[in-house]
């Protein structure tokens, strides 16, 4: 009997309260990109205004209570509201909120309660940067588990029951019960379901959907063409030989080298290294390539960045919102070869 007993332990999966969300690094993506493009929007207008203040007299509208709104309106979709659509938007609120409210970090670490404080643009800029490490680790999943596979399946299975489910959804669903431990009656339950499901002769798909299916059918026809392949390594040699040009004083006159010119030099070093390498792998994979060019724009977001902050403040907002627009337009390319691999997958 015991021994019995001790077999079904043995036998039972091992379970976590601590269950991510394999879809969480596209949220985390949302949240970021919007918070950097708010502050990016928000600097730019009041330059542009000559720095209004919202309100007269002693009322004053500080938009750090505007981020508070958008980060309840955050709160209350994620705490109300079931399906991808909805968490989407929570991202996109909470992020436009928090950039709003970070803006105004240099009101509260000053006496004077100055909003121009000179060191608040690097300070924020790092503060983005610990929070993209954050959002790293907690998205990367290097070991999927089966029971982190089935959440996340029944994740994706919901919304058969909020919209029409796609075919894509449903591969992606059957990938990850895949992953999921085939015994589990649970695993073969939802399968057997998924597989069963009829899809729509005429699916009445979201908004969202349709952006996504015309966006994936675009880049399937663009990834077809040369010019396209040529264009996009074309954009990253760009991007090293400004990295390189940026220090150009390094060769010039290196007897005399700044901080912020050595720092240039280095950082276009490594990025045009990176950019090589994938050029250079990734000949037969637009994956692996991709996946290099993202390693190199994320030198530049994170090192390259900094060192123009560092010399120039406000107009290193600029080049930081073309390198962010780079990295969401990689970050696409790569899902779509990610979804094509695991469709691959799936077929075999």
């Amino acid at each position: 009997m015991a021994e019995r007993s001790d077999a079904a332990v043995a036998a039972t999966p091992k379970r976590s309260f601590f269950v991510r969300r394999v879809e969480a690094t596209v949220q985390f993506e949302v949240f970021f990109v919007s918070a950097v493009a708010t502050i990016i929007l928000v600097r730019a207008i009041l330059a542009a205004t000559g720095w209004p203040q919202l309100g007269g007299g002693k009322i004053h509208f500080a938009h750090l209570l505007w981020g508070g709104l958008g980060m309840l309106i955050a709160i209350i979709l994620f705490l109300a509201l079931e399906g991808r659509l909805w968490t989407t938007l929570g991202a996109l609120a909470a992020g436009i909120g928090f950039g709003l409210f970070i803006d105004e970090l240099g009101k509260f670490i000053t006496s004077d309660n100055d909003y121009f404080f000179r060191p608040v643009i690097a300070i924020i800029y790092v503060i983005f940067v610990g929070l993209f490490f954050l959002f790293r680790w907690l998205g990367s999943i290097k070991h999927l588990s089966p029971q982190t596979a089935l959440v996340n399946a029944f994740d994706l299975a919901k919304e058969a029951v909020l919209r029409d489910m796609d075919e894509g959804e449903r591969t992606d669903a059957l990938v990850l019960l895949s992953r999921a431990d085939q015994a589990d009656p649970v695993v073969i339950a939802l399968g057997d379901m998924l597989r069963s499901l009829e899809m729509p002769e005429k699916p009445n798909p979201s908004p969202l959907q349709t952006a996504k299916r015309w966006l994936s059918a675009l880049y399937g026809r663009l990834v077809a063409r040369r010019w396209f392949r040529l264009l996009v390594v074309g954009w990253f040699v760009v991007i090293s030989l400004a990295g390189l040009l940026g220090g150009l004083g390094v060769y010039l006159d290196p007897a005399n080298v700044t901080f912020v010119e050595a720092g240039f030099t280095i950082t276009g070093l490594v990025v045009g290294v990176l950019v090589v390498i994938g050029i250079v792998r990734g000949r037969h994979s637009h994956l692996v390539a991709y996946t290099w060019f993202e390693r190199a724009v994320l030198v530049s977001i994170l090192v390259g960045e900094f060192f123009e902050f560092y010399e120039n403040q406000l107009g290193a907002l600029v080049g930081l919102l073309i390198l962010l627009l780079t990295f969401i337009t990689i970050r696409y390319m790569i899902g779509e070869e990610q979804k094509k691999q695991a469709e691959r997958l799936a077929s075999d």
